[in-house]
Formats: structure tokens, C-alpha cells, sequence
């Protein structure tokens, strides 16, 4: 398996080949998920002391679940799938806030009506489902599929020099 500032450096070199594929309208959304996917959503989110999970600072205890429920390269190394689940997991998490702020506000009979306006269940499901929203999503997976196939080809070459 390969040290984590490689998967960082081997993201940063393949970032300029891929994104001449992308859209110049959607390079920006391409771009934010790539980077968030290459530094804080890696894979290697599963590990309470990696890199990843460390630049959560004082928000790395929501992802205190994952390291319960999931070992390291469980579900997380599981090529679009893992992408996916920690998306889900980061719009419920938003969704979850949501309510809890809107649940403070009627405790203490304020609400405003920003937050009554605002749906953002509907907001997500519009998000993802226009291609600015897509392009974000494929930049996630696709830093996390240059990460698997980093780890799968470090692994099986450490493996074939013990031979």
C-alpha cells in the first residue's frame, strides 16, 4: 500500500490529464469534488488517524460511524460504491443538521423564514441531479478510483518482490 502523500502526489499528476476531458463550464464543479475526493473524502477516510480524517480537524467525529462499522479498505476501497456511500452519507449528515436547526429554532419560537424556505433534500436531489452536480460527483470517484488502482498496484508489486 502506498504512503498517503504519494496517493496525494500520483492524484495531483494524473489531475492535468483528466481534466482536459472535462467541459471548461464544469471544471469548476469537476474540480472541487476532485480535490475533496484526492484530500478529504480519500478512501483512507476509514482510518481515524490518516491524513484525511485528520484535516477534519474538529468535524472528524462525524465520521466516527465509518471507523466503527468499517474496517480498513472495507467499504470505502470498493471502486464507485465508496465514493457514493461517503456522499450519502456527508448529504444525510447535511440533511440531519438541517432539522436539528430547524427543531432549535422552533424551541426557542424563532424561525425564520430562510430555513422554511429552504428544502434541502430537494436541494440535493436537484444538485445531483444537473450536470454541474455530476461532474462534482465524478471527480470524487475518480480520485478515488486513481487511489484503489495506486493501492492495488503497490500492493501487487510488494507482493511479487516477496516471490
Amino acid at each position: 500500500m502506498a504512503l498517503h502523500r504519494t496517493h496525494e502526489l500520483f492524484n495531483l499528476f494524473l489531475y492535468i490529464p483528466v481534466v482536459t476531458f472535462v467541459p471548461n463550464e464544469y471544471l469548476v464543479s469537476f474540480s472541487v469534488g476532485y480535490f475533496l475526493g484526492t484530500f478529504l473524502l480519500s478512501p483512507d477516510i476509514d482510518l481515524s488517524f490518516s491524513k484525511p480524517a485528520r484535516r477534519w480537524k474538529l468535524l472528524r467525529f462525524i465520521w466516527l460511524p465509518l471507523w466503527v462499522l468499517s474496517r480498513h479498505r472495507g467499504i470505502t476501497h470498493v471502486p464507485v460504491l465508496g465514493s457514493l456511500v461517503k456522499l450519502f452519507y456527508l448529504g444525510f449528515l447535511l440533511v440531519f443538521l438541517y432539522f436539528v436547526i430547524l427543531g432549535f429554532f422552533s424551541l426557542i419560537d424563532f424561525t425564520p423564514k430562510a430555513y422554511l424556505d429552504f428544502n434541502p433534500i430537494n436541494f440535493l436531489e436537484d444538485f445531483l441531479r444537473s450536470e454541474a452536480g455530476f461532474y462534482l460527483v465524478l471527480g470524487v470517484v475518480l480520485a478515488d478510483l486513481f487511489h484503489i488502482a495506486l493501492d492495488f498496484v503497490t500492493s501487487s508489486w510488494k507482493r511479487l518482490r516477496k516471490l
